[in-house]
């Protein structure tokens, strides 16, 4: 039987289409393997090329796609490409979702801590409402930390947490002009257990620092350092993309991240000669598939990728799902759970960690 010439033509234009998308494959399979060594690229040399560690989450989606695509279609070879790089890519970098593998036991060796961008309790009025201060108190006092991180703290007007140890250093020798600034990047830790010993990370020229608190439970004295590493400046808008010039916004990205490398040297030199147990905690202001990523995790566990949940979404930017708030624990700990809130408090979303002292 002969097909009519609309037949033929439909199936030669669907071919056309899926030559083209194989070779998008291809692209996207090839940004895949790139993003493999992209952690290797330090942003002092490569600054522009770790922009493309914003993108990894897409691109790992967007292989996806193309596999199930295929599948649908039955195109058993165009499948295999990206099945391939995406095994290969599960093995070399930081999973995009996770299942959860939490464990809600705790005894007394059991620890845990919240980590929460709090962006000023909204001094600002970023988010149109009186009263964040409040449902802020209200959320810690429901989730119950034993420990609590907070990062772009600043002194509330009315809030205050019931916790009988609290942390936050002296800015020390800072400029007058960051001491001052509004821009200034302040951080703060409260703790059930007692704060024996505290401290300031200084970043040169920087409105962020990281601080570190020293809390000692039952006769263990963990160190919990909370940082905030330099901001990327990009607004979670689609139109603020067409507004800002292309060019200034690669330079301003590229510059951010080149700063996060001094900061992130500055903390790494001031853990090189800790002596106790660590915990870090914080917003990193970078993905899990960054040299920033990459070289302030080290040997540390990321309690996510131990125990948690889904996409581990922390930064509200458009439902892309942008994990840039991190806990790393080291091996003293097991990790027994994380848990990611999605909460609209503040611009980032709160994270907590239980973990259990082993050694």
């Amino acid at each position: 039987m002969v097909k009519n010439n609309k037949d033929i033509r439909i199936v030669k234009k669907l071919s056309f289409i899926n030559r083209i998308l194989f070779i998008a494959n291809i692209f996207f399979s090839l940004g895949l393997i790139f993003a493999i060594f992209l952690p290797e690229l330090s942003p002092n040399k490569f600054g522009f090329i770790s922009l493309f560690s914003i993108l990894v989450p897409a691109v790992i989606i967007i292989n996806i796609l193309f596999v199930i695509y295929w599948i649908i279609i039955g195109f058993k070879k165009q499948l295999l490409q990206s099945f391939l790089v995406l095994v290969i890519s599960y093995f070399f970098i930081p999973q995009l979702y996770k299942f959860d593998r939490n464990d809600t036991s705790i005894n007394k060796n059991s620890i845990s801590l919240m980590s929460f961008n709090v962006r000023k309790f909204n001094m600002y009025k970023w988010i149109e409402t009186d009263d964040i201060e409040t449902k802020i108190k209200e959320f810690v006092v429901k989730e119950n930390p034993d420990i609590l991180a907070l990062q772009e703290y600043k002194t509330p007007k009315k809030l205050i947490f019931n916790y009988p140890y609290f942390s936050n250093p002296p800015m020390g020798n800072y400029s007058d002009s960051i001491l001052n600034s509004k821009n200034r990047i302040n951080l703060a830790i409260y703790s059930k257990y007692p704060i024996v010993n505290e401290g300031i990370i200084k970043y040169a020229r920087t409105y962020s620092s990281a601080m570190f608190a020293d809390i000692v439970k039952n006769k263990d004295t963990i160190r919990v350092y909370t940082f905030h590493m330099a901001s990327l400046g990009i607004i979670p808008d689609a139109s603020y993309f067409g507004h800002d010039d292309s060019e200034k916004l690669v330079k301003k990205v590229s510059k951010s991240f080149k700063i996060q490398q001094r900061q992130i040297d500055s903390l790494n030199a001031h853990i090189k000669n800790n002596k106790y147990k660590v915990i870090l905690a914080g917003d990193l202001n970078n993905t899990s598939y960054s040299w920033a990523y990459k070289n302030t995790k080290k040997d540390l566990q990321d309690t996510f990728l131990e125990t948690g949940e889904g996409f581990g979404t922390t930064y509200q930017f458009k439902k892309f799902p942008l994990r840039i708030d991190y806990i790393f624990a080291d091996k003293n700990f097991k990790v027994k759970s994380h848990i990611n809130y999605n909460t609209h408090l503040s611009d980032h979303s709160p994270i907590m960690t239980t973990l259990e002292l082993i050694k």
